[in-house]
């Protein structure tokens, strides 16, 4: 493997990102952030189905009856008032002698349209407002995990550049115990190195081409960590150009850690809008309490005849009329046994329990505020002892690999020093992504992390 770049183009020309271009490609392609919008677009249509309360409602129906036994009618008394004896002589108090009259005729065909429009319901500005809030809630949600994504994009992609520096880091230590191996062995020829300088060189040498293959893989894994979190498919090749990873000490932050960043965080402002959807809740309920007023009006058709047919010809003798009104309906509530008081009542403690969860949530996220400075604080004492030690055992390499090379050092001691060297440019670089993600958890915290992503 040449170059990290060679790792990433196996097939295919490989395109550049930078953190910022992750997170961009994310907001189109990640499917968390995909049903988050859909959410948004489901929550204007809920939108839209509350407005339409208050247009008007139209709506039609039509019946054919086929009556395979006709209803009769039966009048005590028979007609007029007379009475029917029967065969003793007694009242009987039925007409037409016990045959009864007929209600209509075989088939009937109906036809009914009517138009209604509210003209005072309380609770339809109350559930207006309320999605607009649901709406405005949804896209607060998308927001949410828009951050979430920048967050565990930015960390994977340091994961990634992490990885990378390892590698290479184990490329350069490799090429020098190559180099000192190559000496090393033509000394031994000659005379002048033992044979086990060489086996030492060869097994740090050995064990160095594994480390490398497996940096190499944890490359790999880091790099489709990253893809899955951009919602990229895991074939696609990709080189990232955001691979300075140093510390810069003009990017230090201050220590002040101010009580009211609780207000930038989004965790907060969902608070804020699920407390006034709940007040709207308490509202509707209440506006239970008054009457609605709607106009309306109708318009009918009605047919009967003895003849199949749906409506009136000249030889199906059909009777059939239209009806036709308009008028108001007033629906005032009376009395629910109280159920929609204990309603209320509900609703009122669901508001003071958001009212409890705000408040804990301004505490928690004080509280995390300072652990996160205060991890900030320590990671930054760390890296700079680290920056520290790297340069005392790389010299400390430099003086021992002298030392072999002129006969007065031997193999054990640059061996160690080569793993000593290893092991504090690793720990340093560990540290410098600790110090990294301490600085995303630092502006996550804070609420400002977008911004600070796109800044850098």
């Amino acid at each position: 493997m040449g170059s990290w770049s060679a790792l990433a183009q196996s097939t295919g020309t490989p395109t550049t990102f930078s953190i910022r271009d992750c997170i961009l490609y994310a907001q189109q392609n990640n499917s968390n952030l995909k049903v988050s919008r859909l959410d948004e677009r489901i929550a204007q249509q809920q939108t839209n189905q509350v407005k339409g309360r208050g247009l008007p409602q139209i709506n039609a129906n039509g019946s054919f009856e086929n009556r395979l036994k006709v209803p009769l009618l039966v009048i005590p008394g028979g007609f007029g008032g007379g009475v029917s004896p029967d065969s003793s002589g007694s009242n009987t108090g039925d007409n037409a002698n016990g045959k009864g009259i007929p209600l209509g005729y075989k088939y009937n065909s109906a036809l009914n349209a009517e138009i209604t429009q509210m003209i005072y319901d309380p609770s339809f500005w109350v559930g207006l407002k309320a999605a607009r809030y649901s709406s405005q809630l949804y896209q607060q949600t998308t927001q949410q995990v828009t951050e979430e994504t920048a967050y565990n994009i930015a960390n994977a992609y340091y994961q990634v550049i992490v990885a990378q520096k390892q590698w290479q880091l184990l490329q350069s230590n490799l090429k020098s115990t190559q180099q000192i191996l190559a000496t090393t062995e033509l000394q031994f020829q000659n005379g002048v190195a033992r044979k086990v300088d060489v086996s030492r060189l060869r097994v740090n040498a050995s064990n160095l081409q594994s480390q490398i293959r497996q940096a190499e893989l944890n490359m790999q894994q880091a790099l489709n960590a990253l893809k899955f979190q951009m919602g990229m498919s895991l074939k696609e090749q990709v080189v990232l150009t955001d691979t300075t990873l140093t510390f810069n000490q003009t990017e230090v932050v201050g220590t002040d850690a101010p009580d009211n960043y609780f207000e930038n965080r989004i965790e907060y402002k969902i608070l804020k809008t699920n407390l006034e959807l709940q007040n709207l809740d308490r509202r509707n309920i209440s506006s239970g309490y008054f009457p609605s007023l709607r106009a309306f009006a109708n318009y009918g058709y009605q047919g009967q005849g003895a003849d199949f047919g749906f409506f009136r010809t000249p030889n199906n003798g059909w009777v059939d009329y239209t009806t036709s009104s308009v008028g108001l309906r007033l629906s005032i509530p009376l009395f629910d046994g109280l159920q929609r008081s204990a309603q209320v009542r509900q609703s009122r403690l669901r508001f003071q329990q958001l009212e409890e969860n705000m408040q804990l949530t301004k505490q928690s996220i004080n509280l995390e505020v300072s652990n996160a400075l205060t991890q900030y604080q320590n990671t930054l004492q760390r890296i700079q002892a680290e920056q520290d030690n790297v340069a005392l055992a790389r010299e400390v390499y430099d003086v021992t690999q002298l030392e072999f090379r002129e006969g007065v050092g031997s193999s054990t001691d640059l061996v160690e020093a080569e793993t000593s060297l290893r092991q504090t440019q690793n720990t340093f670089i560990t540290t410098l992504l600790d110090w990294y993600t301490a600085r995303l958890d630092l502006e996550r915290a804070k609420g400002t992390l977008m911004d600070y992503l796109q800044s850098n």
